[in-house]
């Protein structure tokens, strides 16, 4: 099996001054080593076959990007206090229409949690925000709704 996602990405040609890669509706699956996008603040890979972020830790200057769409890829788990402590000013993130689950929230901080505007931090405590977090994301996956509600960060 090949790795069409490393060959797509190769084919592009000068990789530290792309600031917007839109690797969208292209069929794309495996990893991708992204070391050279050095510029990089937003990644559009929506519609594709992508079953992970693991990739994205390739990325020299995690302090930049700010926006990630993996809408419609095959992505079965997410860390989203690694995510997050990994890219610290991400503001976009939709990870809607996937089989998705998401792992550690309890080791997310309120921070965190007030960062992704999807629940009210408001008295809740961690475990009830976490407990809120995995539902709303359950029922997303279980409604494979055709339209995005993407969760906007600050």
């Amino acid at each position: 099996m090949t790795n069409q996602a490393q060959e797509h990405i190769s084919q592009l040609t000068n990789h530290k001054r792309i600031k917007f890669l839109d690797i969208s509706n292209r069929d794309l699956s495996g990893t991708a080593d992204l070391k050279e996008f050095t510029g990089l603040i937003n990644l559009n890979s929506s519609n594709n076959k992508f079953e992970n972020l693991d990739f994205l830790n390739t990325l020299p200057n995690k302090e930049q990007l700010k926006s990630l769409n993996f809408f419609g890829n095959q992505i079965k788990e997410i860390d989203l206090a690694h995510l997050l402590s990994t890219f610290p000013k991400l503001e976009y993130l939709n990870c809607e229409n996937n089989p998705l689950s998401a792992k550690n929230l309890d080791k997310m901080t309120s921070e965190q949690f007030a960062k992704l505007k999807l629940i009210k931090s408001g008295d809740s405590s961690q475990q009830q925000q976490a407990q809120q977090l995995q539902a709303i994301l359950q029922s997303n996956s279980i409604k494979n709704e055709q339209q995005p509600t993407n969760s906007k960060l600050p």
